[in-house]
Parts: C-alpha cells; sequence; structure tokens
C-alpha cells in the first residue's frame, strides 16, 4: 500500500468492497460510484476525452457530501480515482478529467504527497482544481501546475465564472485548460449582453493561450451561438450523459482491458 498517505485501505481499492460494483469504494459507509461524461469538440471530432464523475449513493447533494470528508478520504478517493483512470485509459486510450478538491494542497507536505500519488498513475490527466477551497498563492499554486506538468498531465480552472473561480484565477494561475460554468452559458439565447461577454472570453482565452470546455451545453440553441462565438469544446447532455463507466469503456473500448 502507500505508505504515509493517511489512508486505512491497502490496494487495489478497485473492486475491494463486497456486494459493490467491482469499480465503486466504500467511503465513510457510503458507496461511491463511479461515472464517465465524454465531451464533444467540434474542431477535433476525433478528440477523446471526458470527466469522471463520482457519485456517493444516496445523496442528493453530492457537493456536501464531500465537503464532509476528512483529508485520508479525500486521498483514499483521489487514489481511487487514478486506478480508474489507469484501467480506462489501458482500454480506450481516452483521457480522463479528474476533479481534484483543494482540500488535497492546502499545505507544502499535501502538495508533495499529492504529486507523489499523482506520479504513480502516469497515463495522460487533466487534474480539475475546484472552488470548494481557495487555491493556495500564486506562486505556490503556480509550481504545483508545473510539477503536474512535468510528470505528463495538464490542469484545469474548474467552473470558471462562479464563486471563487473568477477573473484573477484566470489571469494569474497557470492552467492549462479553463472549464467555464454553465451559469455563464444556459440562459445566452434571451441575452443578448450574455452572447456578448462569452465570446470576449472566448477571445481572451485565445490571447492567454488556454484551452476551454464549456459545461452544461443541454440546448441545440445554446450549442449554436456557442458556436458561433468560437468555442470548440463541450460537455453536456446534448451530446452525452454522465453513464457508469463499464458502459463507457465498452463502448469507447479500442484494445482489451490488461488489467
Amino acid at each position: 500500500g502507500y505508505r504515509g498517505l493517511g489512508c486505512e485501505r491497502a490496494r487495489p481499492l478497485l473492486g475491494s468492497g463486497g456486494g459493490m460494483s467491482e469499480w465503486s469504494i466504500d467511503i465513510g459507509g457510503v458507496t461511491v460510484e463511479p461515472r464517465f461524461q465524454q465531451y464533444v469538440c467540434s474542431k477535433e471530432p476525433e478528440l477523446r476525452r471526458g470527466e469522471l464523475l463520482s457519485r456517493p449513493a444516496g445523496h442528493a447533494h453530492i457537493e456536501a457530501f464531500f465537503d464532509s470528508l476528512d483529508y485520508p478520504q479525500h486521498l483514499e478517493i483521489l487514489t481511487w480515482q487514478l486506478e480508474i483512470k489507469e484501467r480506462f485509459w489501458a482500454s480506450t486510450e481516452c483521457r480522463m478529467s479528474i476533479n481534484v478538491d483543494n482540500a488535497l494542497i492546502e499545505t507544502d507536505e499535501q502538495r508533495a504527497t499529492f504529486l507523489d500519488v499523482v506520479s504513480r498513475f502516469p497515463t495522460p490527466s487533466t487534474f480539475e482544481f475546484t472552488e470548494t477551497h481557495p487555491m493556495p498563492p500564486v506562486q505556490t499554486s503556480n509550481r504545483l501546475l508545473r510539477d503536474v506538468r512535468d510528470l505528463g498531465h495538464l490542469t484545469a480552472l474548474d467552473d470558471f465564472g462562479t464563486g471563487l473561480n473568477g477573473m484573477s484565477l484566470l489571469t494569474d494561475y497557470d492552467f492549462d485548460v479553463v472549464k467555464i460554468d454553465r451559469s455563464l452559458v444556459f440562459d445566452i439565447t434571451d441575452r443578448i449582453e450574455k452572447q456578448k461577454t462569452v465570446k470576449l472570453i472566448n477571445q481572451m482565452l485565445g490571447v492567454l493561450g488556454k484551452r476551454h470546455v464549456v459545461e452544461g451545453i443541454d440546448d441545440e440553441e445554446v450549442y449554436r451561438l456557442l458556436k458561433k462565438a468560437g468555442f470548440t469544446t463541450y460537455q453536456g447532455f446534448l451530446f452525452f450523459r454522465p453513464e457508469p463507466i463499464e458502459d463507457a469503456m465498452a463502448r469507447l473500448k479500442v484494445k482489451e482491458d490488461v488489467s
């Protein structure tokens, strides 16, 4: 197992829970199941990417569940997600995005542990840093983002445009990808000012050299307006709904699972 990670469970995590699916994990008596939601890229239709979503059974308020976890539990979930990512890549060669709670990277020791865990799972990933807790100071965060990039991965700013993830994170922090929150686009069809705003955001991302994913695309007209504004990569029910990880792997499989 991982020494010094604060995880009571020994590896492997996958398939270790009696009565649970081979993909699930037990966290504090709650079964957490993985889902996968594929992205669509209008510029590169063959692009194979998507997000790994962790769903606690019986919890309507997902964010509240994850907010209630302690550091070892967050670390255990991260390790579980990375194991899924390795197995998923082995069959699909599809890059996964994985959410990272900022509670995992608050101290120097935690950041060192995070990088150590990530280094053990080398297939390419995108790590999305969420707004639940503030990011560390700019220089500290950018050093971490560079270290993640040096390990062969990308980093993403999640939920841009809501909560703590505002303009300073976009301009000061060295993320590779910006995920634009659905709150910026869901009513774009009725608000000309929002159409102008998202067009400017796309132009700014181009100037900054950042990739993007627009979240929450559930409507054909919203998609048309965003495409007109210059966006190319989308996530939403209009294209793919979250699906059980085994279903996604079967659909996207390019070779047999070697795990």
